[in-house]
C-alpha cells in the first residue's frame, strides 16, 4: 500500500478527531451532564432566528458564540482564587504578589484570546459589536446560569455542542472527502450514495462547522506562542509501551517530526488559519483545510489502526451506540443476520455510499470495546475531577494520560 500523503494523514487526523468527540459524547449522555447541549443550543438558536440570522450564516455565529463561551468559562473565579493561593504560598521571590494584579493576568489571556477569535469570525461575516452582545447576554442569562457549568462540558463546548448536532459527523465527513474525490476508499460508490451531490455542489453545514472546529483548535495552539509565559517553551515527548501497535507508533512519530519541523523550521509558531466559509464553499476549500491542518493541525491518534480500518471503527460505534439502545438484541448472527444491529449499521453504511459487511462490523467492535472505549471512559472521568485552566493551555495533557494509561486500564 502507499504511504499516505500529508492532505491523507490530515483528513484523517481531521476524522479521528470528529470520533474522538463522539466517543466522549456518547458516555456524557450517561449522566446529567448532556442537559447542558440542549439548554445553551436552544438559547442560542432562539436568539439568532430573533434577529434573522438563519441558514448557514447562523451555524458560522453560533460556532464563533459558542468558542468564546468555551474561553470565558475555562477560567472561574474559584480556579483563579486557588491559583493565587498556591502561588503565594510557593513563591520564593521576595516580591510580594498581589491578587488584583494576578487576577489581571487571567483577565488579559481570556481578553486577548477573545480578540484573536474576532478577528476570525469578522473574516467570516461576524460583526464584532453583535457578537460580543451576543455572548455578554447569554454569560449574563440567569436562567441558563453558567457559571455553574460542569468541567467536563465547558472545557470542550464547541466540540460537544458540534457532537450533539451532528452526531454522525465522522461518518458525514469521511463520505463528503470521499465523495468529493479528495481522498480514495474503494468501499465507497458514488451510485449507492444516498446523499451524493451535484460535482462543485457546497459542502455540507456538517463540514462546515467541523472546518470551524478545526480553524479553532489552531488558533488555540498558536495562542501558547502568542501570550508570554515565564517557563521556556518545549516538545515532551510521549514514553509509550513498545507494545503498541507499528502503525499507531508509525502515527505518533509522524506527529512529533511534523512539530519539531514546524518549530525549528517551518511556518511562524505564531501562524493560525482562517477557514473561509461566509461565501460558496466546495471541493477546492475542503482541499484547502486540509493543507493547512497537515502543517498546522496536531493531534495525536486515539483510535488506532490503518486507513483502511476506519470505516469498520466508525461502525463499531454505532453498534455500541445501538447497543446502549436495545441491550437484549442481538449484534451479530453467522448463520442468519436478519435484523442484528449489524444489519442496520451495515444499511445505514449503503446509504452513505460504503459497503461494509456486517461481520466486519461486528469483529471490529469487539475489538474497540476492549481496547478503545475504555480509554475514552478513562478521559472523561479525568476531566470530571479536574480543576479549570486557561483556555490556550488545554492542550495534550489529557490526551497524553490517556494514551499512556490505556494498556493499564484495558487489562
Amino acid at each position: 500500500m502507499p504511504s499516505l500523503t500529508p492532505l491523507q494523514k490530515a483528513a484523517f487526523d481531521a476524522i479521528d478527531t470528529l470520533h474522538f468527540g463522539q466517543v466522549v459524547m456518547h458516555h456524557i449522555y450517561k449522566y446529567p451532564l448532556k442537559v447542558w447541549y440542549s439548554h445553551i443550543l436552544d438559547r442560542l438558536n432562539e436568539i439568532l432566528q430573533k434577529v434573522g440570522v438563519i441558514g448557514k450564516q447562523a451555524e458560522i455565529t453560533k460556532h464563533y458564540i459558542l468558542a468564546a463561551l468555551e474561553i470565558y468559562l475555562s477560567v472561574n473565579d474559584k480556579y483563579i482564587s486557588d491559583s493565587f493561593e498556591f502561588c503565594e504560598k510557593h513563591n520564593t521571590d521576595e516580591k510580594t504578589i498581589d491578587r488584583d494584579d494576578y487576577k489581571k493576568v487571567f483577565d488579559y489571556e481570556r481578553n486577548f484570546s477573545i480578540a484573536m477569535l474576532i478577528i476570525l469570525a469578522e473574516k467570516n461575516g461576524v460583526d464584532e459589536e453583535f457578537f460580543l452582545q451576543i455572548v455578554n447576554d447569554v454569560i449574563d442569562d440567569k436562567a441558563l446560569d453558567l457559571s455553574s457549568m460542569p468541567y467536563p462540558v465547558c472545557c470542550r463546548l464547541t466540540e460537544g455542542c458540534y457532537a450533539f448536532e451532528y452526531p454522525d459527523a465522522p461518518l458525514g465527513f469521511y463520505r463528503e472527502l470521499v465523495s468529493c474525490d479528495i481522498i480514495k476508499c474503494e468501499k465507497y460508490s458514488h451510485n449507492i450514495d444516498k446523499y451524493a451531490k451535484k460535482p462543485n455542489s457546497e459542502l455540507s453545514s456538517l463540514f462546515i462547522r467541523a472546518g470551524l472546529l478545526f480553524e479553532l483548535r489552531i488558533l488555540q495552539r498558536s495562542l501558547q506562542s502568542m501570550i508570554p509565559i515565564e517557563q521556556e517553551q518545549k516538545i515532551d515527548i510521549l514514553n509509550f509501551d513498545l507494545k503498541m501497535p507499528r502503525i499507531d507508533r508509525k502515527n505518533l512519530a509522524d506527529y512529533y517530526k511534523r512539530l519539531i519541523d514546524v518549530n525549528l523550521l517551518g511556518e511562524n509558531p505564531n501562524t493560525f488559519i482562517t477557514f473561509k466559509c461566509k461565501e460558496h464553499v466546495s471541493k477546492k476549500g475542503a482541499e484547502d483545510l486540509l493543507k493547512s491542518m497537515s502543517k498546522l493541525y496536531f493531534h495525536k491518534r486515539m483510535f488506532g489502526g490503518s486507513q483502511a480500518r476506519w470505516l469498520g471503527t466508525l461502525g463499531a460505534f454505532d453498534i455500541e451506540a445501538s447497543l446502549c439502545k436495545e441491550p437484549n438484541k442481538a449484534i451479530y448472527y453467522e448463520l442468519d443476520n436478519s435484523f442484528t444491529i449489524s444489519e442496520k449499521i451495515e444499511l445505514k453504511f449503503l446509504d452513505h455510499g460504503f459497503s461494509v459487511a456486517a461481520r466486519t462490523l461486528y469483529l471490529r467492535h469487539k475489538e474497540i470495546r476492549k481496547k478503545g472505549y475504555p480509554k475514552i471512559n478513562y478521559y472523561y472521568h479525568l476531566l470530571l475531577y479536574n480543576l479549570h485552566s486557561p483556555w490556550y493551555l488545554t492542550g495534550d495533557f489529557y490526551d497524553d494520560l490517556v494514551l499512556k494509561c490505556k494498556e493499564d486500564k484495558n487489562e
